[in-house]
């Protein structure tokens, strides 16, 4: 699961962009420099806004070669442009796949200022790296685990 795109309300925009800049020193902070410091696609909309949206392949590894797939944000272009609905991993495998989308909620207020963090070790890969989305929201930095989010869509290409 990477992240792709970063989705914000103008207000939200506007309070990025002049925290950046007063953490950075600078008198403004263009789109394009946000987006760099980001790394991330970064849009200004009205509605549907303050999100971070990621994407996963599945299924991760390859079920012929058992590989995790590489250069992910490339090869989640190739499947989005191709209208076979086939992931091709590494090693030049053509399997049967598809792309799931997740919205997460940047700014989610929490009672009491702190999230509470019950799992502090990851179940499936015993790694410390736990990313916390909400109180009950998380997933594993180090592999694919997590507590059971569900994408909101899933993007399917129609050719005609």
């Amino acid at each position: 699961m990477i992240p792709t795109e970063v989705v914000l309300s103008p207000q939200s925009y506007a309070q990025v962009v002049s925290e950046l800049a007063e953490t950075l020193g600078y008198e403004g902070i263009s789109h394009l420099q946000l987006a760099h410091h980001l790394a991330l696609t970064v849009s200004i909309q009205q509605e549907n806004t303050d999100l971070v949206v990621l994407k996963e392949l599945s299924p991760n590894p390859c079920p012929i070669c058992h590989r995790r797939l590489t250069f992910l944000r490339e090869t989640m272009d190739r499947f989005e442009s191709d209208g076979s609905q086939q992931i091709r991993c590494s090693m030049g495998h053509r399997y049967p796949g598809e792309l799931k989308v997740y919205y997460l909620d940047i700014f989610q207020n929490t009672v009491g200022g702190e999230l509470e963090k019950p799992v502090k070790v990851c179940p499936e890969c015993q790694g410390e790296n736990i990313q916390y989305l909400a109180a009950n929201v998380m997933f594993c930095l180090d592999c694919d685990w997590d507590s059971g989010m569900e994408p909101r869509y899933q993007i399917q290409s129609v050719r005609e």
